[in-house]
């Protein structure tokens, strides 16, 4: 593996060459250009905020930023697995006619992709710490947002070990791409993005399935969403969110839970470059 990473760094401009080529190909034509990698995160709070006031009826504090401290790390996590799971389909030609480290085109998709995962955040932070701050809602600056850099690495670690996985794996087996598709709906309801961890625990503890909260929370992405909220805002009591756990606590997240979390990101990570790496020379003879 210390071999095809010394080769990825000397094709290094070849990698940011393909990067470039996508964000230009994605925009191509489009009047707003990189807003629209803004706009929908947006948008889906929006309606979302005026769903939970207008139609149920409730009203949380500072849902806007809780909310989109859930989509926007889910939007990475989406759009990076299926952008790169059809990547080396799409460049198939490429890949027949120019001697390269193959793992640069799926590298190029999710990194293209981590570039709208940055300026989100970036109108996260200019918004809640400035706009609205301005305007007199204040949402303070916690001393754990220090966390915040490592959350952002790891998540970009899961996405790239996924998609190293699904774009090989789709290359044999197109099946993979429709999985995904189908998986990521669900998904986006069972994990805590519109709702708080504690709204999980409680009924799960109630019938004595700890374990399964814990296997819950050890998986990757709940624990990277989680961690975004913890270490940005303050937590949110339950009850906001279903009355019938009116006065329980907000469910502490131990940091042990985090430590497994990142221990099977980077598991996957490191599974995902040395699965693709041993199959990569077998994609040109695929067809």
């Amino acid at each position: 593996m210390r071999e095809e990473l010394l080769e990825l760094w000397r094709f290094r401009y070849l990698l940011r060459q393909f990067v470039a080529r996508e964000l230009k190909i994605r925009y191509k034509n489009s009047v707003f250009g990189v807003l629209w990698s803004i706009v929908p995160p947006l948008i889906q709070v929006m309606v979302y905020r005026f769903f939970l006031k207008g139609v149920v009826g409730s009203e949380v504090q500072n849902y806007s930023a809780y909310l989109l401290c859930g989509i926007i790390p889910w939007t990475f996590f989406t759009t990076g697995c299926l952008d790169s799971c059809q990547s080396l389909l799409n460049n198939y030609g490429i890949l027949r006619k120019v001697y390269m480290p193959r793992e640069i085109i799926p590298l190029a998709y999710v990194i293209s992709n981590g570039i709208h995962f940055l300026l989100g955040w970036v109108v996260f932070f200019a918004y809640f710490y400035g706009v609205n701050a301005l305007m007199g809602n204040h949402i303070p600056i916690l001393p754990s947002i220090v966390w915040f850099p490592v959350l952002f690495v790891l998540e970009t670690l899961l996405v790239t070990g996924l998609s190293l996985w699904f774009a090989a794996l789709n290359l044999f087996y197109q099946d993979v791409k429709y999985i995904l598709q189908t998986l990521f709906g669900p998904l986006f309801i069972l994990l805590p993005i519109l709702y708080p961890v504690s709204n999980i625990y409680y009924p799960m503890h109630k019938r004595g399935l700890d374990w399964l909260y814990q296997l819950y929370m050890l998986n990757p992405i709940t624990a990277i969403i989680t961690g975004f909220r913890d270490c940005l805002l303050q937590p949110i009591a339950p009850e906001q969110f279903n009355k019938t756990l009116k006065g329980m606590p907000p469910v502490t997240t131990p940091f042990s839970t985090y430590l497994g979390a990142a221990a099977l990101t980077l598991l996957i990570a490191w599974s995902g470059y040395a699965y693709f790496n041993h199959r990569k020379w077998m994609f040109v003879e695929r067809y």
